[in-house]
């Protein structure tokens, strides 16, 4: 149209729509004012023209009902200028942006639920452009390594930088084969977040080759596995125990149930002063088979624990009722105890768990003293970003400790060494009563030398 808004072209489209709006014949010098003030569709012409009659470029999106649908245009107007710069007239294009619209939504929608679906299942998706060396990761991607996009830069090099130092070599390994032998990268792994965490993920792969066979690009899936991975490890020590359990209950109650048959059976044959005596054995039997499902029942007790109850353990607090306890044996053994919480005063935990831990750790450091040599016991902590160490350490009789020896030392009745009295039920408890409280144990012990247990607890 040209400043006085008469119709100078058109086309086919604009046609059929001023036929559809009733709005007359087309014919070019008609006044379209009226039409913009008439026509439901041509109302968002008015403005449009008048701002690009003052220089002004404009495009807006217009909805509208028909048949009981709704519809979406797009109009612009763009100012019309003679050779000097004059503004002579305006150009408008309306074109029906619906289905692409719709399509835009569509694809929104897919991308949301795809979005939400990693979320749910913790997992991402990656590409690896390997001329560049540039790996793009979804968003779920940066929150399973602990990245934060926009400030991390992925490339195989800080990849590789993530993933556990274990790892790495048959990490590489694995993605060597995918491209070389054409093969699915598919792979479990562990990989380490800034904050120390250890997460395990499963990496499945491809890598894509051009024309000449050179591979260009991988692309793939992460996912993160750690709970299960974690709940799988939970399952096979959980067996472990069960065995454990069994094993103990087997070797443990077969020989006083037996003792007990076989008694019996004699007092049934026996005399009256045989059968006195029968029945004083029969008495021990009885309270050591007692005592034995007394052990039992109280290691099954302490791996039930309602992480709730867990407060601030003052160790310092926990010692002198130790010391209490112990300061017969103590003083009987000219023993020096010494204590170092300055780096770590408290742990979480259970206050009477504690008490029984450092109870039979001191007790067994006592037990398996040198006769020629004062025993001397430390205990100490140490605090990182996510745990606190305590340690006990002593100048006793040590022993050479293997992987098996080191295994059977916390197991029930499991002893450190034979040289002394004692059923060995306490380290059992020890270990039993760290890892209530969601901790681990380690034992470090040389000949002659001495013995350290290391505990770790999260804060």
């Amino acid at each position: 149209m040209d400043s006085d808004y008469r119709l100078t072209a058109f086309n086919s489209s604009f046609e059929k729509r001023i036929r559809d709006e009733h709005l007359g014949d087309t014919i070019k010098g008609m006044d379209l004012r009226r039409i913009y003030e008439q026509g439901v569709f041509f109302s968002p012409c008015k403005q449009g023209c008048e701002k690009a009659l003052n220089r002004y470029a404009t495009t807006s999106e217009h909805t509208f009902l028909h048949n009981h649908s709704t519809f979406v245009h797009e109009f612009s107007f763009q100012p019309f200028m003679d050779d000097t710069g004059n503004v002579i007239g305006c150009c408008i294009w309306q074109k029906d942006i619906t289905q692409e619209l719709d399509n835009i939504h569509q694809l929104e929608e897919s991308e949301e639920r795809y979005q939400e679906a990693q979320e749910i299942a913790n997992f991402g998706h990656w590409n690896w452009d390997m001329i560049k060396d540039e790996i793009t990761w979804s968003d779920q991607l940066f929150h399973i390594f602990g990245q934060v996009p926009g400030k991390f830069e992925a490339t195989f090099e800080a990849l590789m930088n993530i993933i556990h130092p274990e790892d790495q070599q048959v990490f590489n390994e694995d993605v060597e084969r995918c491209i070389n032998e054409k093969v699915l990268h598919d792979i479990v792994h562990r990989i380490v977040v800034n904050d120390g965490e250890i997460r395990y993920v499963h990496q499945i792969g491809r890598a894509f080759y051009d024309m000449n066979g050179i591979p260009y690009r991988m692309s793939g899936t992460t996912q993160d596995i750690t709970k299960d991975v974690m709940y799988n490890h939970q399952i096979v020590q959980q067996n472990n125990e069960l065995q454990n359990f069994v094993r103990i209950i087997s070797h443990n109650l077969r020989a006083p149930i037996s003792n007990l048959l076989m008694l019996s059976k004699i007092y049934d044959w026996g005399t009256h002063d045989m059968n006195d005596d029968i029945m004083k054995k029969i008495e021990n039997t009885t309270e050591a088979l007692d005592q034995t499902i007394k052990d039992l029942n109280l290691s099954l007790s302490l791996k039930r624990v309602d992480k709730e109850n867990f407060k601030k353990i003052k160790l310092k607090e926990v010692m002198k009722d130790v010391d209490g306890l112990l300061a017969d044996e103590i003083d009987k053994k000219e023993a020096v105890v010494l204590t170092d919480f300055s780096r770590a005063e408290g742990i979480m935990g259970i206050r009477s768990y504690f008490n029984n831990i450092l109870y039979n750790l001191i007790l067994n450091a006592l037990h398996y003293s040198k006769e020629e040599e004062k025993p001397s016991i430390e205990l100490s902590t140490e605090e990182t970003e996510s745990e606190v160490i305590l340690t006990v350490s002593d100048n006793g009789i040590g022993i050479e400790l293997t992987p098996e020896r080191e295994r059977k030392i916390f197991d029930m009745y499991g002893r450190l060494s034979g040289a002394t009295e004692g059923k060995g039920l306490g380290l059992y408890l020890v270990k039993t009563q760290v890892e209530a409280m969601n901790g681990k144990i380690e034992v470090k012990s040389e000949k002659d030398v001495g013995t350290t247990f290391i505990m770790h607890f999260q804060k």
